[in-house]
């Protein structure tokens, strides 16, 4: 049977420089390592291991030196390459995250010629007379060799855009503005000093693939560019996932065929799916849940994820961050991305902390009971299920219902005959016997989600879960 691979992003925005162990993030990756794959983890995402303008307090997206890695607040150099070859030991590949569509903290060139563009059309100025202005612009990067010819456009704050002197961008750059300066990818010296440092930074970093930040805000091309690059250095075909921050699975699926399927996409339009189901209770049609997402329809390019450092509930007495899931909803929110065999699903860290039994427990479902055919019933507004027929010879078939409203069945097959199964979620403590063809009337609690595996199976994964 394939091995399912499941991707943990170990920190959130507000994790702490050092835990109450006094470790920073390298130091404790390196002593949860075996602790990790044993969860079941087949990746790690680690944050942007670069200098940024915060220094050892940034979260790492304000990039300022692509080639200081000691100064940051995960931990420095030495712990970083420490850490990559300890999560490699067991197994676990790492990837790292790729900060390209813009800089931060540069030194100010002085009388940069500018126009006002709008934000969501950089080849239209605001003004229709087409005002040129002067302004000093911090696109001097001496520790880098850059200056203003790399960069496109330049972003004062999260409203404007001033687009520098000579630069026209093609139909796929017409994206509203981020932060910093917007690399140039239209420049080849640009082009080819940062795939210099990708090559710098793999010889010394253990890489098994990348997560690039903001791809909406960059030409497809110049993301396709460096990765194709990497991949050809490395002489195999490295993981890639992108952030396309849309809700819009069309816009996911254009970008898909703009980079010619060689890079996947976290499935926003599944998360926000989730979110709205969490804040509607039981008045969003759960029988919807899995249409028009990523993952139903590009199974094989898409990350389905629940909450990331962008989207996440408050942690370490910080405020929430963007769109996140109700407690009472993380259930159902987690059943949809690990316990189906679509996708390569994310965990955050914040679910980790906060859910840390529930996710071990779908973890191990997800690892042995996630394989054979599957058959799907989203055919009811509250409540929907779905079955695994397992593998030959093995005790794996599963059955998962839940539901947004009132306690409910699901007639599901395991194509198992008079077997017992129970509810490895351990909310239903009795067992449900599948008739002489291997169906069943499988159960859920009110507003839950119920895991039903073999009763064979399902001491087997307590004892993994306890050990």
């Amino acid at each position: 049977m394939t091995l399912r691979g499941t991707i943990l992003q170990p920190w959130n925005w507000h994790s702490p420089k050092l835990d109450n162990n006094g470790n920073n993030l390298y130091q404790r990756l390196q002593k949860d390592a075996g602790q990790i794959k044993n969860i079941g983890f087949t990746a790690v995402w680690l944050p942007p291991v670069s200098e940024g303008v915060g220094g050892d307090q940034d979260v790492g997206y304000g990039i300022k030196n692509w080639y200081q890695l000691n100064q940051t607040k995960y931990g420095d150099q030495a712990e970083l390459q420490l850490t990559c070859q300890v999560l490699n030991a067991h197994g676990i590949q790492v990837y790292h995250d790729q900060v390209h569509n813009h800089l931060m903290g540069g030194d100010f060139e002085h009388g940069v010629w500018c126009l006002h563009v709008k934000c969501n059309n950089k080849n239209e100025p605001l003004d229709a007379s087409r005002v040129w202005f002067q302004a000093d612009i911090p696109t001097n990067y001496p520790w880098l060799a850059l200056n203003q010819s790399h960069f496109d456009a330049f972003h004062p704050n999260d409203r404007d855009c001033w687009a520098l002197s000579g630069k026209r961008f093609d139909r796929e750059a017409k994206r509203d503005p981020l932060m910093g300066c917007d690399l140039d990818f239209d420049s080849i010296d640009l082009t080819k000093k940062l795939e210099a440092f990708g090559l710098w930074f793999k010889s010394r970093v253990c890489t098994d693939g990348y997560r690039f930040d903001a791809a909406k805000h960059i030409r497809p091309k110049g993301t396709l560019g460096y990765l194709t690059a990497m991949r050809y250095s490395e002489g195999k075909n490295m993981f890639a996932v992108a952030e396309y921050f849309d809700s819009n699975v069309d816009e996911l699926h254009r970008y898909i065929a703009s980079t010619y399927g060689q890079i996947s996409l976290f499935d926003f339009p599944l998360q926000r799916k989730l979110v709205e189901a969490s804040r509607s209770a039981n008045y969003f049609n759960m029988s919807t849940l899995h249409t028009r997402t990523l993952t139903r329809e590009q199974p094989v390019l898409s990350a389905p994820f629940v909450h990331s450092h962008d989207d996440q509930p408050p942690m370490h007495g910080g405020g929430h961050r963007g769109e996140y899931v109700g407690d009472w909803f993380i259930s159902q929110a987690y059943a949809m991305i690990l316990l189906r065999d679509e996708g390569y699903p994310l965990v955050a860290d914040a679910d980790m902390r906060n859910h840390t039994d529930m996710i071990r427990r779908y973890m191990l479902a997800r690892t042995d009971c996630t394989y054979g055919h599957r058959h799907d019933r989203f055919d009811h507004n509250n409540t929907i299920g779905w079955s695994f027929r397992g593998g030959a010879g093995y005790d794996n078939s599963m059955a998962v219902v839940m539901t947004n409203g009132d306690a409910g069945t699901k007639w599901l097959p395991t194509y198992r005959p008079h077997v017992r199964y129970r509810d490895l979620t351990d909310a239903l403590n009795h067992s449900i016997t599948t008739n002489e063809q291997g169906w069943a009337q499988f159960e859920c609690p009110t507003r839950n989600t119920s895991v039903w595996v073999e009763e064979s199976k399902y001491q087997q994964l307590l004892d993994r879960l306890n050990s």
